[in-house]
Protein backbone atom coordinates (compact mmCIF):
# COMPACT_ATOMS: atom_id res chain seq x y z
CA UNK A 1 0.00 0.00 0.00
CA UNK A 2 1.22 3.51 -0.78
CA UNK A 3 0.55 6.22 2.10
CA UNK A 4 -0.41 9.74 0.78
CA UNK A 5 -0.84 12.12 3.32
CA UNK A 6 -4.10 13.11 1.80
CA UNK A 7 -5.79 10.01 2.46
CA UNK A 8 -7.03 8.38 5.83
CA UNK A 9 -8.71 5.17 6.45
CA UNK A 10 -12.69 4.78 5.74
CA UNK A 11 -15.18 2.85 7.74
CA UNK A 12 -15.69 0.96 4.60
CA UNK A 13 -14.15 -1.70 3.51
CA UNK A 14 -13.45 -4.17 0.29
CA UNK A 15 -12.41 -7.42 -0.56
CA UNK A 16 -8.32 -6.05 -0.83
CA UNK A 17 -8.68 -3.85 2.76
CA UNK A 18 -9.51 -0.42 3.89
CA UNK A 19 -11.12 2.18 1.47
CA UNK A 20 -9.81 6.03 1.33
CA UNK A 21 -10.93 9.19 2.84
CA UNK A 22 -9.77 12.21 2.16
CA UNK A 23 -7.68 13.29 4.81
CA UNK A 24 -9.72 15.20 7.88
CA UNK A 25 -7.48 18.55 6.89
CA UNK A 26 -8.12 18.25 2.73
CA UNK A 27 -9.48 21.59 1.83
CA UNK A 28 -12.84 22.10 0.17
CA UNK A 29 -14.32 18.91 2.26
CA UNK A 30 -16.22 18.82 5.23
CA UNK A 31 -17.61 15.93 7.36
CA UNK A 32 -21.35 14.78 7.82
CA UNK A 33 -21.84 12.54 11.16
CA UNK A 34 -24.31 10.42 12.03
CA UNK A 35 -24.36 9.21 15.65
CA UNK A 36 -25.68 5.92 16.32
CA UNK A 37 -27.72 4.73 19.26
CA UNK A 38 -25.40 3.53 22.48
CA UNK A 39 -27.28 0.64 22.24
CA UNK A 40 -26.12 -0.72 19.07
CA UNK A 41 -23.18 -3.01 18.95
CA UNK A 42 -20.23 -4.31 16.89
CA UNK A 43 -21.67 -7.25 14.36
CA UNK A 44 -25.37 -6.89 15.96
CA UNK A 45 -26.86 -5.50 12.95
CA UNK A 46 -26.34 -5.74 9.05
CA UNK A 47 -23.91 -3.01 6.90
CA UNK A 48 -27.33 -2.32 5.43
CA UNK A 49 -29.49 -1.83 8.60
CA UNK A 50 -26.74 0.74 9.51
CA UNK A 51 -26.71 2.41 6.13
CA UNK A 52 -30.33 2.53 6.08
CA UNK A 53 -30.27 4.53 9.50
CA UNK A 54 -27.48 7.02 8.45
CA UNK A 55 -29.56 7.85 5.47
CA UNK A 56 -32.35 8.42 7.53
CA UNK A 57 -30.95 10.22 9.64
CA UNK A 58 -29.55 12.67 6.72
CA UNK A 59 -32.70 13.23 5.34
CA UNK A 60 -33.82 14.08 8.82
CA UNK A 61 -31.13 16.41 9.15
CA UNK A 62 -30.33 14.83 12.40
CA UNK A 63 -26.59 15.13 11.83
CA UNK A 64 -23.47 17.06 12.34
CA UNK A 65 -21.28 18.91 10.25
CA UNK A 66 -18.11 19.34 10.61
CA UNK A 67 -14.16 19.47 9.84
CA UNK A 68 -13.21 16.20 10.93
CA UNK A 69 -14.46 12.29 10.89
CA UNK A 70 -15.78 10.83 14.01
CA UNK A 71 -15.55 7.84 13.54
CA UNK A 72 -12.88 5.35 15.32
CA UNK A 73 -12.46 8.03 17.85
CA UNK A 74 -14.91 6.37 20.53
CA UNK A 75 -18.21 7.75 19.25
CA UNK A 76 -21.04 5.52 18.09
CA UNK A 77 -20.65 7.04 14.36
CA UNK A 78 -20.48 7.19 10.95
CA UNK A 79 -18.90 10.16 9.10
CA UNK A 80 -18.61 10.51 5.59
CA UNK A 81 -16.49 13.24 3.59
CA UNK A 82 -18.53 15.57 1.16
CA UNK A 83 -17.60 18.14 -0.84
CA UNK A 84 -18.10 21.74 0.78
CA UNK A 85 -17.41 23.85 3.88
CA UNK A 86 -18.67 23.38 7.38
CA UNK A 87 -21.22 26.28 7.58
CA UNK A 88 -22.13 26.80 4.41
CA UNK A 89 -24.74 25.30 1.58
CA UNK A 90 -25.96 22.81 4.24
CA UNK A 91 -28.95 21.71 2.13
CA UNK A 92 -26.00 20.98 -0.76
CA UNK A 93 -23.62 19.47 1.89
CA UNK A 94 -27.11 17.10 2.76
CA UNK A 95 -28.17 15.99 -0.32
CA UNK A 96 -24.80 15.05 -1.13
CA UNK A 97 -24.03 13.03 1.89
CA UNK A 98 -27.61 11.74 0.84
CA UNK A 99 -26.46 10.35 -2.60
CA UNK A 100 -22.99 9.21 -1.25
CA UNK A 101 -25.04 6.73 1.30
CA UNK A 102 -27.22 5.36 -1.18
CA UNK A 103 -24.46 4.67 -3.44
CA UNK A 104 -22.67 2.82 -0.85
CA UNK A 105 -25.77 1.00 0.11
CA UNK A 106 -25.29 -0.66 -3.38
CA UNK A 107 -21.93 -1.35 -3.00
CA UNK A 108 -22.97 -3.07 -0.12
CA UNK A 109 -25.90 -5.03 -1.40
CA UNK A 110 -23.55 -6.01 -4.34
CA UNK A 111 -21.22 -6.97 -1.30
CA UNK A 112 -18.67 -5.22 -2.72
CA UNK A 113 -17.93 -3.26 0.04
CA UNK A 114 -18.87 -3.67 4.01
CA UNK A 115 -18.66 -1.50 7.08
CA UNK A 116 -15.97 -1.63 9.42
CA UNK A 117 -18.00 -1.88 12.58
CA UNK A 118 -15.55 -1.97 14.66
CA UNK A 119 -14.56 1.25 13.45
CA UNK A 120 -18.08 2.75 14.11
CA UNK A 121 -19.13 1.52 17.30
CA UNK A 122 -15.63 0.26 19.13
CA UNK A 123 -12.06 2.02 18.34
CA UNK A 124 -10.45 5.02 19.61
CA UNK A 125 -7.65 5.21 17.59
CA UNK A 126 -8.23 5.76 13.64
CA UNK A 127 -5.73 3.14 11.78
CA UNK A 128 -2.83 4.45 10.08
CA UNK A 129 -3.39 2.43 6.65
CA UNK A 130 -3.61 4.42 3.45
CA UNK A 131 -4.66 3.59 -0.39
CA UNK A 132 -4.80 5.62 -3.03
CA UNK A 133 -6.05 3.01 -5.40
CA UNK A 134 -8.85 4.97 -8.06
CA UNK A 135 -10.69 2.21 -7.35
CA UNK A 136 -10.93 2.51 -3.78
CA UNK A 137 -11.84 6.27 -3.68
CA UNK A 138 -15.66 6.69 -2.87
CA UNK A 139 -17.99 7.95 -5.60
CA UNK A 140 -17.73 11.85 -6.21
CA UNK A 141 -14.99 12.39 -3.33
CA UNK A 142 -12.18 13.35 -5.83
CA UNK A 143 -14.38 15.35 -8.89
CA UNK A 144 -14.04 19.05 -8.54
CA UNK A 145 -17.98 20.69 -8.39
Amino acid sequence: MTSDSRLQASVFMNGRGRIADPHDDMPGYCWVTAHLPESMSCDEQSDEEIMNLVLCKIQMGNVIIGDCALHSLGFHCLSLPVQGISGENTGEVLADAETLVEWWLKKIRLGKACLDQHSIFDATTRPIEHTNSLEDVPHGWNQSR
